[in-house]
């Protein structure tokens, strides 16, 4: 059964754009791209047996360091922290679970994510000067570009953040639960328009 994120699931609808003046922000917020969601975790003794089982089939190893890398097929393995990784496919694609289960067999803890987690998606020019005001790593492209990940905090909410482009296009992973709380941070942060110190800089 796929990951479809069910109508009546707490998740933003629709697409918020800030309104228009001297400094405001060149940004949207939507929902995310409906996709498959799906935990992978394993130990050090074993990671071995897992790469070798995941290259041979998606053509990927698994990343180390908070970074994304997509395969074959569009699965998309994004570092979650030692030895986790949050594992991404299109909807559409064979049930990304039992796959995965199959490829890993014993070796692996394979858990969904999709009734649990919902992704939003900021994109524009401004999108860098508006996360900045909620999130607190830097988000400058000398140190977070396209494939970069982190698990940080949006204002109160915990996420996971996946830099898709340079647009720039960011991914967060938010719990569903608070998935309207942080729509509301990011609309609210993005009314405020671009500070002067990022029109400047």
């Amino acid at each position: 059964m796929s990951d479809i994120l069910p109508a009546i699931a707490p998740v933003p609808s629709g697409v918020f754009t800030p309104p228009t003046g001297i400094h405001a922000a060149r940004i949207t917020i939507a929902s995310g791209p409906s996709r498959q969601l799906v935990s992978l975790q394993c130990g050090p003794d074993v990671r071995a047996v897992v790469q070798a089982a995941l290259k041979a089939a998606y053509g990927v190893e698994l990343p180390e360091t908070p970074a994304a890398i997509t395969g074959h097929d569009g699965i998309c393995f994004i570092w979650s922290g030692a030895d986790q990784w949050l594992v991404s496919a299109p909807d559409g694609q064979p049930d990304l679970a039992t796959a995965l289960r199959n490829l890993t067999r014993s070796h692996a803890a394979i858990t969904r994510q999709g009734d649990g987690r919902a992704i939003v998606r900021v994109s524009g020019p401004d999108a860098r000067a508006i996360l900045s005001k909620l999130i607190p790593i830097d988000l400058h492209p000398r140190m977070f570009g396209p494939g970069s990940t982190a698990l940080t905090l949006a204002g109160h909410v915990p996420v996971q953040i996946l830099q898709q482009d340079m647009v720039p296009t960011y991914d967060i992973f938010v719990f569903r639960s608070l998935a309207h709380s942080l729509h509301h941070d990011l609309c609210h942060a993005a009314c405020g328009g671009v500070p002067l110190s990022e029109i400047s800089s």
